[in-house]
């Protein structure tokens, strides 16, 4: 059975608990892989198995009833604390991990234990990484800090250093179809197993890919890259930018849409290069492997990487906050200075 409904990481459960067996449990986690996985999820479970009243932390089994597991749920435990990088930022200011580090610096309230999450680890900058230095050095007795990132690589080394690196594998596609079945996403067994096979391992992509009309545009997006004809780079901008639009008026809804917009040209890019090495491409859509075949019968190799790179180049741009118009004018003008040249 999967650990308290986490599905995908039985084994970083197993790790964490011989480490709590043999008394060697660190007091700093890194945890790294793919977003969509379920990493938060299992870090909060984490802070409610270490900080349950009823059942002791080595067996790593949160009774979810204590009131120690209701006030970490409810975010009000006096020893649980959270910090993440405000939405209008692009890296985590250093008043952000002052707060956490003097919260995280008091004795316990209820217990002998303290655990913080600090989410966007990816996001440091020198100035507050500096600042967490002394606390990840010297940590409180019996303190426990989590920290949620996507790659080691991407991390300052004085940080990585410091903490136990855990990885986090992408979610098998029948874990994210069960999921998307129990949560009512998915119409039936083959619209879960579609679905899941579009996520690539992360259930928020394949719950985002869910909304039909997003899937709809999708298509359209797809279908028009691969027409014979070419296509209108400047006016495939606008209507990219108006649905990107159409996702709210928060500006980190309309990055989300735009981030999997890019991120499924990236991997429909993917199959595409597979298409050009003979190989069938992983594409569940059928409609994916057609567009697929005809720009592949177009283009080079070394197109369809320039294709891919520069989509993954547009997804850390809308990451980084750059004007959401510019980084699509711009992207489409050099797919479509590729996709337009060919054959």
């Amino acid at each position: 059975m999967p650990w308290h409904s986490i599905r995908g990481h039985d084994r970083v459960v197993a790790e964490l608990r011989r480490s709590l067996e043999h008394g060697r449990f660190p007091h700093a986690l890194l945890f790294v892989g793919p977003e969509g996985v379920g990493k938060r999820t299992f870090a909060r479970k984490l802070a409610q198995a270490l900080l349950c009243e009823t059942n002791p932390a080595e067996r790593l089994d949160p009774c979810e009833t204590c009131p120690g597991c209701l006030q970490v749920l409810a975010d009000t435990h006096p020893d649980f604390a959270q910090a993440a990088r405000p939405e209008d930022r692009h890296e985590l200011p250093i008043s952000v991990i002052r707060d956490l580090c003097e919260h995280f610096s008091l004795k316990p309230a209820r217990g002998m234990r303290k655990v913080a999450i600090l989410d966007d680890a990816d996001d440091f900058n020198e100035e507050s990484a500096n600042a967490f230095l002394k606390t990840l050095e010297e940590p409180p007795s019996g303190a426990v800090l989590i920290l949620i990132g996507t790659s080691a690589e991407v991390q300052l080394q004085t940080i990585v250093s410091r903490c136990q690196v855990v990885r986090f594998d992408p979610l098998p596609d029948e874990d994210i179809a069960a999921l998307l079945i129990e949560q009512r996403i998915a119409r039936d067994a083959a619209d879960a197993a579609k679905l899941a096979a579009l996520g690539d391992g992360s259930l928020r992509r394949a719950l985002d890919l869910a909304d039909d009309a997003l899937g709809r545009f999708r298509r359209a997006l797809i279908d028009e890259l691969a027409a014979d004809h070419g296509f209108d780079p400047p006016a495939l901008a606008h209507r990219v930018l108006d649905h990107v639009k159409q996702a709210g008026k928060e500006s980190v809804d309309q990055r989300r849409r735009a981030t999997l917009l890019v991120g499924e040209l990236a991997r429909f890019f993917r199959g595409v290069l597979w298409q050009t090495a003979g190989l069938e491409p992983p594409a569940a859509d059928p409609g994916d492997r057609r567009a697929a075949e005809t720009i592949a019968a177009r283009l080079e190799p070394e197109d369809v990487l320039i294709l891919a790179d520069r989509c993954l180049e547009a997804d850390y741009q809308i990451d980084r906050r750059l004007a959401m118009n510019l980084i699509l004018e711009s992207l489409t003008h050099d797919l479509g200075k590729v996709i337009n040249a060919g054959g």
